[in-house]
């Protein structure tokens, strides 16, 4: 990391520090009204959303005839409106709200104007500018978890006890969690049954079909690459990509279609560097909508990624896909993990990982080699290790054991 990025990062740590001071300060905004409106607010990243969908249906059944509002950020709205799970969607963008006072601002004074029955935080790892949201929101009922109380979660980690005590008192009701490290599936399912529903009983999240243009879905047969990430520090070296996309259309002659955000798109160069010249791969970095995509997923033979949403739309959308998985918080976000595995019918994600000591160093201790490893190529040392050979063995598995 660069001396700019250190500020900025010194400069975050210090706004969610300060966060906690004007959090315990603002009223707790209540309304006495009835009016039969259920806010549930999801303001996480794209995968963390897409793991979510198997217990968002579940607010139907929970309050029928309610009127429910979804709060998410804004690249999820797509999503949530295609599951037809909810009346209304306001959207908030988290990561401008903790660091631009003027935004914050100008969403509260919005935020007071709403009123609620119900307000139903959904996080785990409740951070202080979440806890914020909750008081500014008129609601004659909040609900909450028991927060995450580990390094993952920073905020909460470094806010003062007395304030995390006042933060939680925001909100008539905290369903206890367990303190057994679980998978976010798995989480989200105790706050369903803790709202309510007992016998609820987890499974893999599920994208229904989407009426995406005909033409955004390539012809003949194709797999996809994910090579990018939320943080380099997840991203699999792309010369191993390249290797990889070599031996798959080696073996099998498909296409390789390589997608991520616009902002990734100069991989794309990269990967068109280190691969065969005769190895065809397609540039769909930025080119489709969030649902045109998962329908561009749902056609393809195989999925190959990175720890990123690419991975989870794969999965909800049941196409093969092999993960390369850092494992500095192994278990919580993947490998997936669920109740109703009798169901049968679920197309197989393999895991590439390092099987390291130093597992969930997240919770724990970044080895003195994992900061060398990241100093030198700018990712994870349990990322780095994961091999060509691992990637391409998951790869002929799919392909042998299911008949892609």
């Amino acid at each position: 990391m660069g001396f700019k990025g250190k500020v900025e990062k010194l400069l975050r740590w210090a706004n969610i520090w300060m966060a906690q001071f004007e959090a315990v300060r603002m009223p707790n905004l209540r309304s006495s009204k009835e009016n039969g409106k259920v806010l549930v607010i999801k303001t996480d990243a794209i995968g963390d959303f897409i793991i979510w969908l198997d217990s968002a249906r579940e607010f139907r059944n929970i309050y029928p005839g309610k009127q429910i509002t979804l709060m998410c950020s804004a690249p999820c709205v797509e999503i949530a409106q295609a599951t037809g799970y909810f009346d209304e969607i306001i959207t908030l963008n988290i990561r401008k709200f903790e660091g631009d006072n003027s935004y914050k601002k100008e969403m509260l004074l919005k935020l007071r104007e709403l009123s609620f029955e119900t307000m139903i935080q959904t996080a785990y790892s409740r951070t202080v500018h979440m806890d914020m949201l909750a008081a500014s929101i008129p609601a004659k009922e909040k609900i909450g978890l028991v927060s995450d109380e580990t390094r993952t979660n920073l905020s909460r980690y470094i806010t003062l006890k007395h304030n995390k005590r006042r933060l939680d008192a925001v909100y008539d009701r905290l369903i206890p969690v367990s303190s057994q490290w679980l998978m976010e599936v798995k989480r989200n399912g105790e706050l369903i049954r803790g709202l309510g529903r007992k016998d609820f009983r987890t499974g893999m999240p599920v994208l229904n079909k989407y009426d995406a243009r005909p033409e955004i879905i390539p012809e003949g047969d194709y797999f996809i690459l994910f090579p990018g990430a939320s943080t380099p520090k997840k991203m699999w070296d792309i010369k191993n990509f390249a290797a990889v996309a070599d031996y798959v259309y080696e073996k099998t002659g498909w296409t390789a279609y390589v997608c991520g955000s616009r902002e990734e798109q100069y991989l794309y160069g990269k990967l068109a560097e280190y691969k065969k010249p005769e190895t065809v791969i397609r540039d769909y970095f930025g080119k489709t909508t969030l649902m045109e995509l998962s329908e561009v997923i749902r056609h393809a033979k195989l999925v190959i990624s990175n720890d990123t949403s690419g991975i989870h739309f794969a999965a909800a959308v049941n196409t093969p896909s092999v993960c390369i998985l850092g494992e500095y918080n192994y278990g919580r976000f993947l490998p997936y993990d669920f109740d109703r595995k009798e169901e049968g019918g679920v197309s197989p994600m393999l895991i590439c990982n390092a099987d390291m000591t130093c597992k969930r160093c997240a919770v724990g201790k970044m080895t003195s080699e994992c900061k060398a490893c990241i100093a030198v190529t700018g990712r994870y040392l349990c990322v780095d290790k994961v091999t060509v050979e691992q990637v391409t063995g998951a790869v002929d598995e799919i392909i042998n054991t299911y008949e892609v």
